[in-house]
């Protein structure tokens, strides 16, 4: 039997809708399931959903996903950007 904490919820990312986009789109692609919280809200009324506005949609994946889908994360935030000439 799975542990509770394994199929619950957990955050992996916080920011703008863009960007959890971004995100929730490579750990997909990665086949694990992810999903966006407050994806409407957060671009309609981000102050509604947290002080100030500040980071309003979040990305969450399962508990035995967790460890995966940060890596991952960290991956995209440290690859290097492509310029025209490349």
């Amino acid at each position: 039997m799975e542990e509770t904490s394994d199929i619950q919820l957990t955050e992996v990312f916080s920011g703008e809708q863009w960007q959890a986009k971004m995100i929730q789109n490579i750990l997909v692609d990665n086949q694990i399931p992810a999903f966006i919280k407050n994806e409407l809200m957060g671009q309609i009324e981000p102050w509604a959903v947290t002080a100030g506005g500040y980071h309003p949609v979040a990305v969450s994946v399962s508990g035995q996903n967790y460890d995966a889908a940060v890596k991952l994360i960290e991956e995209f935030n440290n690859s290097a950007t492509l310029t025209e000439e490349e």
